[in-house]
């Protein structure tokens, strides 16, 4: 049996208790972890499939959408090749609006349908 030697810890990450940190930081600080994973890999044989390594960028991203304002999507472009997109906001207000007009829509022509009127709103 040979012995795996694992490279030192990585550089400490220090997070103080009364204070806040950035998007810009907190990313850093993943970037320096998953750096030190990266570094220790070598020693690992697990293998990951596509779709766990989808999921796994995926969910990331869901965890950062529940705390920023706006949202990265993991787009498809072709087989196996994605893009990170990011929403603003402003995107994200346009897109419920159109949603919104055309529920009314469909609304009215269904009430239109059963009544024979078109509703004034619609």
């Amino acid at each position: 049996m040979s012995q795996t030697k694992f490279k030192p810890e990585l550089n400490h990450i220090k997070l103080e208790e009364n204070r806040t940190y950035t998007l810009a930081e907190v990313v850093e600080f993943v970037q320096k972890t998953l750096n030190s994973v990266k570094d220790n890999s070598q020693y690992c044989q697990l293998r990951f499939s596509p779709s766990d390594v989808y999921w796994l960028i995926r969910n990331m991203l869901s965890y950062v959408n529940r705390n920023v304002p706006g949202e990265y999507a993991l787009r498809p472009l072709e087989k196996g090749t994605y893009r990170v997109r990011y929403r603003t906001d402003e995107v994200q207000k346009l897109k419920a609006a159109k949603q919104l007009k055309n529920d009314v829509k469909k609304t009215a022509d269904y009430l239109e349908k059963l009544t024979g009127r078109r509703p004034k709103w619609g």
